[in-house]
């Protein structure tokens, strides 16, 4: 696909006509794959299965489940080498619906096509040396994202398990404390999934800063950006800048602090931890700012370069942060929508602020990752903490209610 687009930089074939034939070459072949398995895999099954463990029992749960959640897969399948020759088949063994199964792997095919074949496009004539490296780290960024999906249909899914092993599983005390929690406990468990992975993330590009294992990474990204965005972007991207400069930072963080007053409840501990998140930030950033500079004293002094990014840090501390008190303390139903949509809003203009700063040159691609991950570890840890502390709080004072 990449190839192709590098045919197109070179006027040798066009852009609409190689996407189309690529996206429905991808659609042919899934479709087919599903036809098979929907006429002979569920026979096989019936015949076989029971020699693998994988009887009709076992087959109907597992369909059901595919039929509810899996299908959803079908989009991101495309990119997830070795898997994506399968889910036709076992769409079609499954029984999947064929218009579900239709509009996700369709979607899927045109994503993958379009992808790929406008990668090869933008790299033009640095295809050869930078593809490679541009689709492993586009391929771990879908993994990423897939791994994301997951955890939340799992979450989804077990919820009733989960309940149950926090109510029975755990210590005397731990189950008094868990028995007062109701929807808040899954807001917990939330948490402290995305802190573990913000935090096995950072654990991951520490060992890569220290290993000088960017390079790659940070050609690709700085390459694809200059293509992508030429100088009519210099207006919007300067207005993008602007919304990580301190002034705003400080705005944003007094209007979180408003809306903390406003809801009164456990004030004292959300003050406490609001100070901690923001002006302890500063803090945790420079310490780990120095740990870097001791462990690499030469990382970066000639650009001035800084792993993990201040900006990028704070940025996603001081926003996300705002988000956190929007889901928590809007109650009305009239606010529902702005709370589903405020968290996608923020990632998106944090990703467009990080664009800015390498259009700009401001800083490396790995810095501002560095900086949004650590800041992002911090963030959910922080929250984290209030969390469980506001239910201990409140099992205190009321230790026979079950409800928040």
């Amino acid at each position: 696909m990449s190839y192709s687009g590098y045919l197109i930089y070179q006027g040798k074939m066009s852009y609409i006509i190689t996407i189309f034939l690529a996206t429905l070459g991808a659609i042919i072949g899934i479709t087919v794959s599903y036809l098979i398995g929907n006429r002979f895999g569920y026979n096989l099954i019936l015949k076989y299965g029971k020699y693998i463990h994988f009887g009709p029992d076992r087959y109907n749960k597992t369909a059901k489940w595919f039929d509810q959640y899996g299908n959803k897969l079908l989009v991101f399948a495309f990119f997830i080498p070795g898997i994506r020759h399968f889910t036709g088949y076992f769409s079609g063994i499954s029984r999947l619906p064929y218009k579900i199964f239709a509009r996700n792997a369709y979607i899927g095919a045109f994503l993958w096509s379009i992808t790929f074949v406008t990668l090869g496009k933008v790299l033009g004539p640095q295809w050869q040396k930078f593809h490679h490296s541009a689709s492993k780290y586009l391929g771990i960024g879908i993994v990423g994202l897939l791994s994301f999906i997951v955890i939340l249909f799992l979450l989804r899914r077990y919820k009733t398990s989960l309940k149950y092993f926090l109510n029975n599983n755990i210590t005397s005390f731990s189950t008094r404390f868990f028995l007062s929690l109701n929807r808040i406990k899954i807001f917990i468990i939330c948490l402290a999934v995305l802190f573990l992975s913000m935090l096995i993330f950072t654990l991951g590009l520490s060992e890569q800063y220290l290993h000088n294992e960017f390079k790659e990474l940070n050609e690709v990204s700085i390459y694809i950006i200059n293509e992508l965005f030429g100088d009519n972007w210099s207006f919007i991207m300067k207005r993008l800048i602007v919304l990580q400069i301190p002034l705003i930072l400080l705005i944003i963080s007094m209007v979180s602090l408003i809306l903390l007053f406003v809801n009164k409840r456990n004030l004292i501990l959300e003050f406490l931890f609001f100070i901690t998140s923001i002006v302890g930030g500063v803090i945790f950033k420079e310490i780990i700012t120095d740990v870097f500079h001791y462990l690499k004293p030469n990382a970066g002094s000639l650009l001035h370069f800084e792993f993990p990014n201040e900006q990028s840090f704070m940025s996603i501390v001081v926003y996300g942060y705002f988000v956190f008190v929007l889901i928590r303390h809007l109650k009305n139903d009239l606010f529902t929508r702005i709370k589903l949509i405020t968290p996608i809003l923020v990632l998106f203009l944090l990703l467009l602020i990080g664009v800015a700063n390498i259009y700009f040159s401001i800083q490396i691609p790995s810095d501002i990752i560095a900086g949004y991950t650590y800041g992002a570890a911090w963030l959910f840890l922080n929250l984290l903490l209030l969390e469980i502390l506001r239910l201990i709080q409140q099992y205190k004072t009321f230790p026979n209610k079950r409800t928040m």
